[in-house]
């Protein structure tokens, strides 16, 4: 088994978001070799003391499921100090890569809210599994606020194995080949990195 779970816009404190036990629910029940949150864990609106302390309920609960546990900020997190425990590894905004589940993973966590930055990521550069993960609103029709923008077509030119997106809060596809979509507010996505597909949880 080499796989990922990928969960996003979990949006704690917001009035009808999922909520922690949802999130704690999804890590308990899925076999994975590692686990990602893509963004937005909680509200911009939240309130701090009740919800931070949710927050990194729900990371320490990945730790102690996957032993590669894996945050990529979204926009309504840098509104709050977030903490984590120490093997949570917290990614940077700048675009990089590191290695998960057998996959060369690219990504750029958000900097700022909104985030109007356009990035360049590199082309693919070995037959390893590539997937890129980001927090964006893409061509920005399912988005009301600007965040890392990029065309499907800039994306799908790396030559990546999978694009898989958090911010949009419905799971949305912009390509099946290679995918290009979002988890969704609500969602869970588990990538199995051999053969490049994923399901919705």
């Amino acid at each position: 088994m080499a796989s990922i779970l990928i969960f996003a816009d979990l949006h704690l404190g917001r009035p009808g978001a999922p909520g922690m036990e949802w999130a704690l629910d999804v890590l308990e029940t899925t076999d994975a070799d590692a686990c990602v949150c893509l963004g937005d864990i909680i509200d911009r609106k939240a309130d701090a003391a009740t919800y931070v302390p949710q927050a990194q309920k729900v990371m320490s609960r990945a730790c102690k499921r996957f032993s590669d546990v894996h945050f990529i900020s979204g926009n309504h997190d840098v509104h709050h100090k977030l903490s984590f425990p120490s093997s949570v590894t917290v990614h940077p905004t700048e675009v990089h890569s590191f290695h998960c589940a057998g996959a060369i993973i690219i990504t750029a966590a958000v900097a700022t809210d909104p985030d109007p930055r356009t990035l360049a990521f590199p082309t693919r550069g070995s037959n390893e599994p590539h997937v890129g993960l980001l927090h964006t609103s893409a061509t920005g029709e399912f988005s009301k606020s600007m965040c890392l923008p990029a065309m499907p077509e800039e994306l799908q030119s790396c030559g990546y194995d999978a694009w898989i997106l958090g911010h949009v809060h419905k799971p949305r596809v912009l390509a099946k080949s290679p995918f290009i979509g979002w988890v969704g507010m609500g969602n869970a996505v588990l990538y199995d990195v051999p053969t490049a597909s994923l399901t919705y949880l």
